[in-house]
């Protein structure tokens, strides 16, 4: 009677740890990434009562005899996780990712140098493409772990340098303005003069500079460039007094073809205000300088390392910064490439996928990482794409793997299992009570 009893408390025991399993597998329900648990039984230790011992066939002998044995109820036999992938979740982070296959993200504190061995590097393996860039431009998810991947190596994966504006500037000439003394001032630019009171003083000026900049045209070896509107710079007005109003017209012209805007270039200025005393014609314009822009320059197609390494924007070659990269996407085979303030395609570097023998063997740590242990098997980096690793979903995240129905099921099993061996210790205390009573 007493072997039931430790039964029923074994029993009691066992299907408690595997509602402890239920119970972690329904709370993790919404856990990114997560793989569900499955609890496996085992009966536990025996104790014979009767040996086994084999039959004679000789004249007077007796036949075989199987072993008699009672056992002391259930224990666990092993607790497995179901390796599937789980269904895909949209985002809408540039940078959240998952994998669709059997592979995992590198992640972890910073090494030197590069990682040749996973398994002997220290860090950890997990499902959860949870990313973003840190402020020093490295790729890390929401621990703070750096991604490992490809970095690019160098010389390559520059971008394309466009072709940029060629520019000519120059003093355009002093603004002069004189009192006429019956309540009108004369404003002098470059020889043209309008004539205003001083109430609109300041305004008369201003559209005059309208006017005079609405087109531009300089001489190149012979040929008239026609060139966007000029932009005004550097003009200033001083309003101390009427007499002292003075200040410097500078204007900008632009074209994508190279020349020398020299003492030959001209402003077209049209129209007229009615409070002008005439109309603009063609002025020359003196001591003008070309600056030289910028000729296509083509880019140098991404090429990766072999080892793996932090993912790091990359820095801009011709000018020692980091690209300041504004949106980013990833591939399905894991290369991830941002857009700069410029509109280029930058190629930050390639996410590499572990793929280990036995994923059962892994040790799950706190949060969503596993830590390779010593079951694992085999354990190599790859590239997305290669083998049974599997492709990378961008914009989406992993949902758990876990299946309600299958795990309500369970417990239904599990809490009538658990009120089974409760019923077992019941009954034998109330056969020990029997048996007491019968002193009496």
């Amino acid at each position: 009677m007493v072997k039931s009893m430790f039964a029923g408390v074994a029993g009691l025991r066992t299907h408690q740890q595997k509602m402890d399993v239920i119970g972690n597998n329904i709370a993790n329900v919404n856990t990114w990434g997560y793989k569900a648990y499955s609890f496996n039984f085992q009966d536990s230790i025996y104790s014979t009562s009767i040996q086994s011992s084999g039959g004679a066939t000789n004249a007077g002998a007796y036949g075989g005899r199987n072993p008699s044995q009672v056992g002391y109820g259930s224990s666990m036999a092993s607790i497995s996780f179901q390796y599937t992938t789980g269904a895909p979740s949209p985002t809408d982070n540039d940078l959240d990712c998952m994998i669709d296959g059997t592979g995992l993200f590198l992640v972890g504190g910073m090494v030197n140098g590069t990682v040749t061995d996973v398994k002997s590097s220290g860090l950890m393996l997990t499902r959860v493409g949870l990313f973003t860039v840190d402020n020093n431009g490295y790729l890390v998810d929401a621990n703070k772990n750096y991604v490992y991947g490809y970095a690019l190596k160098e010389g390559t994966g520059v971008p394309e340098i466009p072709e940029t504006a060629y520019t000519a500037t120059g003093d355009a000439g002093k603004v002069e303005v004189t009192d006429n003394k019956d309540g009108t001032y004369a404003v002098r630019i470059l020889g043209i003069t309008i004539t205003t009171n001083r109430k609109d003083l300041e305004g008369q000026v201003e559209k005059w500079i309208s006017e005079v900049t609405k087109a531009a045209t300089y001489e190149d070896d012979g040929t008239t460039v026609k060139t966007p509107a000029g932009k005004l710079s550097g003009y200033s007005i001083k309003k101390n007094s009427i007499n002292e109003f003075a200040g410097t017209v500078n204007l900008t012209i632009t074209s994508k073809t190279k020349g020398t805007a020299g003492n030959g270039a001209i402003v077209e200025t049209t129209g007229a205000d009615p409070n002008q005393t005439g109309k603009f014609d063609q002025t020359v314009l003196t001591g003008w300088e070309a600056e030289d822009g910028q000729n296509y320059v083509a880019g140098i197609p991404a090429e990766f390392e072999e080892n793996l390494s932090p993912i790091q924007i990359p820095y801009d070659p011709y000018t020692g910064a980091q690209y300041n990269l504004q949106s980013y996407s990833i591939s399905d085979t894991g290369v991830i490439v941002g857009i700069d303030i410029e509109g280029r395609p930058i190629t930050m570097g390639q996410l590499a996928l572990i793929a280990v023998e036995n994923p059962n063997g892994l040790e799950k740590t706190s949060g969503y990482y596993f830590n390779i242990g010593e079951n694992a098997g085999d354990v190599e980096f790859v590239k997305p794409g290669e083998g049974p690793v599997g492709f990378i979903k961008s914009k989406f995240l992993e949902m758990p793997n876990v299946d309600l129905a299958n795990e309500f099921s369970n417990m239904i099993t599990t809490q009538r299992g658990f009120q089974a061996n409760s019923k077992i210790i019941t009954v034998t205390d109330e056969m020990l009570q029997e048996l007491v009573n019968m002193k009496r």
